[in-house]
C-alpha cells in the first residue's frame, strides 16, 4: 500500500514537473508571441516576448519585437526605446534577418527606422533626426526600403520644431467622471447641439459603445448599447447625425471593415445595419461621416491599393434616397500616404480629417480644409499641442470646427485614454504658409 503511495506522489510530481517545463518552454513562448502579433494583439504578444527576454538577455530579435510591439499600442509607444536601442546594437542586413524563426539573435536593419519613429513621439526630435540618418547612411539601405517615407519622417521631424515654436491658442475639458473613467474611453461623437454623445469604452473582455445625454448641462450616466447595436466588441463610432438619431458605426472583421447604421427608435438604437456597395466594397472603408442634412457621406477606403493606402471618399444620395457611387476627394486632399477619420461640420463648409501626408508632425495630424466651390483649399495643420509628435486622430468638429471632442492619453490624468472637449482660437493660416515655404526650400 505505502508504494503505491510513493509511485502515485512520484508520478504527480513526474506529471507537475512535466507540465511546468512544457509551460516554460522557450519555444512555446515564442509560438505564442508570434500568434498574439499576427492576431494584432499587441500587448499580449508583448507578455510572451518579455518572457523570452527575461531567458535570453542579450538576444537583440527579441528586444526588436517588444519594441515594434509598444510601437503599436496606443498611449506605450515611448515604452518602446529602450528596448529598440538594444536592437540597434546587433542589427543585419534585412535579407539576412528572418524574424519568424525562434533563433534568431539578431535584429532587422529597420530597428533604427522604429527607434527613430518611438523618438519622434516622444518628441526626442533631435535623437529621431541621428536615427533616421544612421539608418539611410546604411549600405544596407537603398533599394531594400520605401525610401519616400523615410523621407518624409525626417521632413516630419524638422516640421514638428517649426509648429511647436507657434502654438495655437486653445482651451481643453476633460469630460466628467461619469464618461471618463480607470478604463480607456475613445472614439467620441457627438449630435450638433452637443447633447448627444457616444464614445467607446474599453471594459475587461471587450469594446463596448456607451451612450449618454446631456441634462440641464450635466451628462447623464452612460448606457452601454452594444446589445441594442448588434457587437460583441467589433463594432465602433464614426459619427452621430446632426439630431442624434442615426448612428454611423464601422465594422471589423478578419476579412475587412465595412460601414453601418443605426437608427434610434423608441427609445433605443436598432440593430446596425450594412450600406450598400457603393459605399462597401470588398477592401475596407474605416470612417464615415454625415453632412447635416444627411444628403453627403464622407468616407476613408483602401478599394484602390495601386494608388495609395486609404483614401477620402464621398458619395451623395439622389432623388430616391440611394446611395450613389463613390468619388475620390482628389490630391488636395488625399496624398501618396494614409488619409483617415474624415468630419464634415456642421454648416457643410470645413473637412476635418487626420494625414501621414500633408504638413504633418510625423505620424498622423489632424487638419482642416475649406470648401472653395467645387474645390477644397490646401489643408491646415490644427497645430500644436491639439497635434503631437505621436498620432493624433478622430477630432469630431462642432460649432463650424471652433469646438471639437478628441481622445487623448494623458500620463497626469488616468494614462489611459479619456474624452476631452477643446475650443480653439487661434488662425492657422499663418502655420500653412510657414510650412509651405519651408518645403519648398
Amino acid at each position: 500500500m505505502r508504494l503505491l503511495i510513493v509511485i502515485s506522489i512520484l508520478t504527480v510530481f513526474s506529471f507537475s514537473e512535466i507540465t511546468a517545463q512544457k509551460k516554460t518552454d522557450p519555444r512555446d513562448d515564442f509560438d505564442e508571441g508570434e500568434y498574439f502579433y499576427k492576431r494584432g494583439d499587441y500587448q499580449e504578444a508583448v507578455y510572451y516576448y518579455l518572457q523570452l527576454l527575461n531567458k535570453f538577455p542579450d538576444n537583440a530579435n527579441y528586444n526588436f519585437k517588444i519594441g515594434e510591439c509598444y510601437l503599436k499600442i496606443p498611449g506605450k509607444e515611448t515604452y518602446a526605446i529602450p528596448y529598440l536601442e538594444q536592437a540597434t546594437k546587433k542589427v543585419v542586413p534585412k535579407k539576412e534577418y528572418n524574424g519568424k524563426s525562434f533563433d534568431e539573435k539578431d535584429a532587422p536593419l529597420h530597428a533604427y527606422f522604429y527607434l527613430g519613429n518611438a523618438y519622434r513621439i516622444n518628441n526626442q526630435l533631435n535623437k529621431a533626426l541621428t536615427v533616421y540618418n544612421t539608418f539611410i547612411n546604411s549600405p544596407f539601405y537603398w533599394a531594400n526600403y520605401n525610401q519616400a517615407i523615410v523621407e518624409n519622417e525626417i521632413r516630419s521631424c524638422e516640421r514638428a520644431k517649426i509648429i511647436q515654436d507657434s502654438p495655437v491658442k486653445y482651451k481643453r475639458e476633460l469630460l466628467p467622471g461619469n464618461i471618463n473613467t480607470s478604463a480607456t474611453e475613445k472614439d467620441p461623437v457627438v449630435s450638433g447641439n452637443e447633447n448627444i454623445l457616444v464614445f467607446v469604452r474599453s471594459l475587461k473582455f471587450y469594446d463596448a459603445i456607451f451612450f449618454t445625454v446631456k441634462e440641464n448641462g450635466n451628462w447623464d450616466k452612460p448606457v452601454n448599447i452594444s446589445p441594442q447595436i448588434g457587437s460583441d466588441g467589433d463594432f465602433y463610432p464614426t459619427c452621430i447625425s446632426f439630431d442624434g438619431k442615426t448612428l454611423y458605426l464601422v465594422k471589423n472583421s478578419d476579412s475587412n471593415s465595412d460601414i453601418y447604421i443605426s437608427r434610434f427608435e423608441n427609445g433605443l438604437w436598432s440593430k446596425a445595419e450594412k450600406l450598400g456597395w457603393h459605399i462597401n466594397s470588398k477592401s475596407n472603408e474605416t470612417h464615415a461621416s454625415i453632412s447635416e442634412d444627411g444628403s453627403t457621406l464622407y468616407f476613408t477606403s483602401d478599394r484602390h491599393k495601386e494608388r495609395s493606402g486609404f483614401d477620402i471618399y464621398v458619395s451623395k444620395k439622389d432623388k430616391n434616397g440611394k446611395w450613389g457611387r463613390a468619388k475620390n476627394l482628389g490630391k488636395t486632399i488625399n496624398t501618396e500616404y494614409d488619409e483617415a477619420t474624415p468630419f464634415i461640420t456642421n454648416d457643410g463648409k470645413t473637412l476635418f480629417f487626420s494625414s501621414k501626408g500633408h504638413y504633418n508632425m510625423g505620424g498622423y495630424d489632424i487638419f482642416y480644409s475649406n470648401r472653395e466651390g467645387k474645390n477644397w483649399s490646401n489643408p491646415i495643420n490644427l497645430g500644436y499641442p491639439v497635434n503631437n509628435t505621436g498620432d493624433n486622430l478622430f477630432f469630431d468638429p462642432v460649432k463650424a470646427g471652433g469646438v471639437g471632442y478628441m481622445s487623448r492619453t494623458d500620463e497626469e490624468e488616468s494614462g489611459n485614454e479619456d474624452i476631452y472637449r477643446y475650443e480653439i482660437y487661434s488662425n492657422l493660416t499663418h502655420l500653412y504658409e510657414m510650412l509651405n515655404n519651408q518645403d519648398k526650400q
